[in-house]
């Protein structure tokens, strides 16, 4: 198999995770589960509070302040500050999703 077509298969192969994973509402019940140990975690507190700095300290130029520019300055901050037993908890349950509904790709790398 060539370079262009392993990529192909992988991209079938992703299309068609993507498609079961939406289909079967396990994307909304991660969402869900995420959002809950987030708020339980202090982290959408801890993001909002950053958020509020960002407008605080741009106070002056208040016509200046997009969503598009605080998502900017505030997204890495959020996404690193994610707590690692959640990050875990929740690719765990992925993994978990992937094995349930293609267990032919149980014994590949």
């Amino acid at each position: 198999m060539s370079n262009k077509d392993a990529a192909a298969a992988t991209t079938g192969i992703r299309e068609e995770l993507l498609r079961r994973f939406i289909e079967s509402g396990e994307r909304e019940r991660l969402q869900d589960i995420l959002r809950s140990k987030l708020q339980a975690s202090g982290w959408q507190d801890r993001v909002k509070d950053k958020c509020q700095k960002y407008v605080h300290e741009r106070s002056t130029n208040i016509d200046d302040i997009t969503v598009d520019n605080m998502a900017e300055e505030v997204m890495p901050y959020a996404r690193s500050s994610v707590p690692e037993y959640i990050k875990s908890e929740i690719m765990e349950d992925v993994r978990a999703f992937i094995y349930r509904v293609m267990p032919e790709n149980k014994d590949q790398p």
